[in-house]
């Protein structure tokens, strides 16, 4: 069983962080991950073929915004009161 959607998240957040300027411990990364994962749907799949499909439906242009608009909500929630060890 795998979600398809943390897969995606993990993938968009990755690119998106790579021009802000803010603190990419794994501790922020996981919890901008977390709220982004919270406010979106999951996906979930049982078999490759299965993620495959739930890939495609996911990866529309407008899913893409939707869930870019989550990632950046999350990224700038974080970034203001970031994860202290």
């Amino acid at each position: 069983m795998k979600n398809v959607m943390e897969d995606v998240v993990r993938e968009r957040l990755d690119a998106l962080l790579r021009g802000m300027d803010c603190c990419k411990c794994e501790k922020c990364v996981n919890d901008m991950t977390a709220r982004s994962l919270n406010s979106l749907a999951p996906k979930y799949s049982n078999s490759e073929t299965g993620e495959l499909y739930s890939r495609a439906g996911i990866l529309n242009q407008q899913n893409l915004i939707d869930i870019d608009v989550q990632i950046a909500k999350s990224i700038s929630i974080v970034t203001e009161k970031p994860h202290k060890s």
